[in-house]
């Protein structure tokens, strides 16, 4: 199952791998494609089940509406800048197999030049309060190897056994049906940002989540994100972080991090009002989550709109 925005060229290329005997039908949800990849909407039809959405969704919700659209026990979430290697969807379904408690089994992602499995992509804990911190306030761009980063992403793993983790690289995970469902699917509140970490972690409370070395995909990388701009980019890394804690920290834990997301946007929205106008407008809607949590209050849903990531 593969979401798709106005990436036919790269969707199709990773189509083209899924010729493993055990994959029992191709989903692409079509994710608001321009208007001038009309010829490319037709080869993928040929292809794959095509779900056309009209307009724009989540990253979270796309996914949901392809997956509706399959029957069989297992899906494989698949992003469209994956390429599946030989043997690899065989090696996450032996795993999952193997162990009737396991509820998902994500696979090793590696440059696509050099076959190096890619660090940042290893499996990670789930996030916490330190983790967001960190990067709203800054720290992360400006001290890379702080402690807090490195205990998230510096895990060293075993490459050559399946092991339990808290979540594998999502961008090629294949999970039981029906505990996809028994956890209500992906939350639709997130648009593209942590939507993964949410679902994982609500997998996790029903049964082991492993990692698949073995399992080899090529990640050629940011087909979506590295198209948008700094606005986009900010609405859709803060929407992200207050929404899994609305959904996951304690009410102590949401409300400083409310105050945390209140303290680095309210200036920016003053400074950029007249220079920046779109990063103004992402700013202001950055402090309206944050104060939401910071006073115990549901945060509002990201608004669609032309500064809104497509997925």
């Amino acid at each position: 199952m593969i979401v798709s925005a106005d990436m036919a060229e790269m969707t199709l290329e990773c189509i083209g791998q899924l010729d493993d005997p055990a994959v029992a039908s191709v989903v692409v949800v079509d994710n608001a494609f321009a208007d001038d990849l009309a010829e490319s909407r037709r080869t993928l039809a040929e292809r794959a089940t095509v779900v056309a959405l009209d307009v724009p969704h989540g990253f979270a919700a796309a996914n949901n509406r392809g997956v509706a659209k399959g029957g069989a026990p297992y899906v494989l979430l698949l992003n469209s800048d994956v390429l599946v290697a030989p043997g690899a969807i065989g090696a996450l379904l032996a795993a999952i197999d193997d162990d009737p408690r396991a509820v998902a089994a994500g696979g090793r992602l590696v440059d696509p030049q050099t076959l190096v499995t890619q660090e940042q992509y290893r499996p990670r804990p789930f996030p916490t309060l330190a983790n967001f911190l960190v990067i709203v306030l800054g720290v992360e761009e400006l001290w890379p190897g702080n402690p807090v980063t490195r205990r998230y992403h510096g895990a060293q793993w075993d490459d050559t056994s399946v092991q339990e983790v808290a979540q594998p690289a999502a961008a090629a995970i294949l999970v039981r049906r029906d505990a996809l469902h028994a956890v209500g699917g992906f939350d639709e509140r997130f648009w593209f940002w942590f939507e993964d970490s949410d679902l994982l972690l609500r997998l996790s409370e029903r049964g082991p989540i492993l990692y698949v070395p073995g399992a080899v995909f090529r990640h050629l990388g940011g087909g979506s994100f590295r198209r948008w701009g700094k606005a986009e980019h900010i609405r859709s890394i803060h929407h992200g972080i207050v929404q899994y804690a609305d959904a996951h920290f304690s009410r102590a834990q949401r409300a400083v991090l409310g105050i945390a997301e209140l303290a680095i946007s309210l200036p920016r929205v003053a400074l950029f009002a007249r220079s920046r106008p779109q990063e103004a407008r992402a700013w202001r809607a950055v402090a309206g989550g944050g104060a939401a949590l910071a006073l115990g209050r549901r945060p509002p849903a990201i608004a669609p709109g032309p500064e809104t990531p497509r997925p």
